[in-house]
């Protein structure tokens, strides 16, 4: 087994795409909950506090899920390059 492949049943994932998809998951896990708690402490105030510091969260996570997708899109680009070569 190659370091830079992980072996599963039917397929070889590249160690990178591993790695992206736990970078992307700790982000979507910390990143909308600390845009919750900084939004409602530093910037918004009053009765609707915490209805946009949950809509600034929410607008964070779609944020993530978009960089995912486009990340996603662009390791299959350069994968798909880089079978034409082989």
């Amino acid at each position: 087994m190659s370091s830079a492949t992980i072996n599963t049943k039917d397929s070889e994932v590249p160690r990178s795409v591993i790695l992206k998809l736990y970078a992307h998951t700790l982000l979507m896990v910390f990143l909308p909950l600390g845009t919750y708690f900084f939004t409602s402490n530093y910037f918004f105030q009053g009765e609707l506090n915490t209805t946009y510091a949950a809509l600034s969260a929410a607008g964070i996570a779609n944020v993530v899920v978009l960089s995912f997708i486009i990340t996603a899109f662009m390791e299959d680009s350069s994968v798909q390059k880089r079978d034409k070569k082989d």
